[in-house]
């Protein structure tokens, strides 16, 4: 990308120094990533970010704004109806954002993780953007908890860059996936694609017992093959099958390797006080291993880190996780390839590098090797709408290489 050959020699500088400050650090400290991230940016300007996307050309990043109602309107978490929506932002030769436009797309519930489809499909263009929108726990413009079960349609939308709506697949009441495990998907929240198109969702499945009836919770990770979309998004059934996985724990984040290519989740049960055998654990699994209808023995990669919420992972193959459980310090995990979490170091420190509830990063790796990661921070049950963070930062072009010391 051209804007990226422009940086300025100050950002430049300022990371190749703290990068060489990062490793002493590292050194002294073996719990923290031995090369700092540099922080670039702090936006205000957004409703609960949750998820973020780089466009296919890595010119533009999509913030996803859930848009929880605050404490001083409702007596509960939970999303506001139709109150979601898409911002979009220009991503500058600096690695700064710029807004484009703060609502591309309004009248959403609860807009959470995102996803860029790598190849064309009969319906949808390569470059088309998935977001998951209409999970639970979900209540009414008056802070009313939603009890009817058919207000449940929780749905992956498709959309292009300019903001236009290229169709939804269906995964809520009376979809194909409640046909395969009896029960919708209830909290929508990640998802990723492969090379190939496939694509893989992580269900949370918080939130059911609000319903009247209550809606079982099936946790797990589901697959959906890039041949079964179009279908799917016209409403048939398809011809090759979607596949579930369950996990336990409540998974959240979700991403393909592209180091391995395995599929990776994490859980965030613990940031509920839901149980998870993990405590806040990362599972890995093949496509093939799909076919078992469960996880593989030796899935689990690490475990005890918290309550774990986005997932994503730089072009080498490291892997990036967010902490948001309340009694752990919110931070960035790093897990490089075969090795356990350390801490990723955010510098200058200060209030800059505070992190509120940092949810699903969005990773995009640049002209000169470094990578810009964009960190949604959600602001839990604030009341201030319009005023919530994302951080902006970089993480310098030896990033990757510090995993083989």
């Amino acid at each position: 990308m051209q804007v990226n050959r422009l940086r300025g020699l100050f950002v430049f500088m300022v990371g190749i120094f703290l990068a060489c400050a990062g490793l002493a650090y590292g050194q002294m400290h073996p719990g923290v990533h031995p090369v700092p991230a540099v922080i670039v940016q702090v936006l205000k300007a957004f409703d609960n970010p949750e998820g973020a996307i780089f466009s296919a050309d890595g010119k533009f990043v999509f913030v996803s704004n859930a848009a929880e109602l605050g404490a001083d309107r409702a007596d509960g978490f939970g999303w506001e109806e139709g109150a979601g929506y898409i911002s979009k932002l220009e991503v500058q030769p600096s690695g700064t954002l710029t807004m484009v436009n703060d609502k591309l797309i309004t009248g959403l519930t609860a807009p959470l993780g995102m996803g860029v489809l790598p190849v064309s499909t009969g319906k949808f263009p390569a470059g088309s953007i998935f977001v998951c929108v209409g999970s639970a726990p979900l209540r009414d413009n008056n802070g009313q908890v939603v009890k009817d079960p058919k207000r449940l349609q929780t749905k992956l939308l498709v959309f292009n860059v300019d903001g236009q709506i290229l169709g939804e697949i269906k995964t809520g009441v009376g979809s194909t996936f409640e046909e395969v495990t009896g029960s919708p998907i209830t909290l929508i929240n990640a998802l990723g694609f492969d090379k190939s198109g496939n694509v893989y969702i992580a269900d949370t499945a918080f939130g059911g017992d609000q319903f009247d009836p209550p809606v079982p919770p099936k946790g797990g990770l589901w697959m959906i093959p890039v041949d079964a979309l179009d279908a799917l998004a016209d409403n048939q059934a398809p011809t090759a099958k979607v596949q579930f996985i369950p996990v336990p724990g409540n998974p959240d984040g979700v991403e393909v390797s592209p180091s391995d290519g395995k599929i990776y989740v994490n859980t965030v049960g613990p940031v509920a006080g839901a149980p998870d055998p993990a405590g806040g654990g990362i599972y890995g699994v093949t496509m093939a291993e799909f076919d078992g209808g469960q996880l593989p023995s030796g899935a689990l990669v690490d475990s005890q880190l918290g309550a774990l919420d986005g997932l994503d992972f730089t072009a080498g193959g490291t892997m990036l996780n967010t902490q948001i459980k309340g009694d752990v310090p919110p931070r960035i995990y790093v897990n490089c390839p075969g090795k356990p979490a350390t801490t990723l170091e955010l510098q200058p420190a200060g209030a800059m590098a505070d992190l509120t509830g940092p949810a699903d990063v969005a990773v995009k790796q640049l002209d000169d090797g470094s990578h810009l990661v964009v960190i949604p921070e959600l602001y839990a049950r604030d009341t201030t709408p319009g005023d919530d963070e994302i951080t902006v930062v970089i993480l310098p072009p030896n990033f990757d290489a510090a995993c083989q010391g």
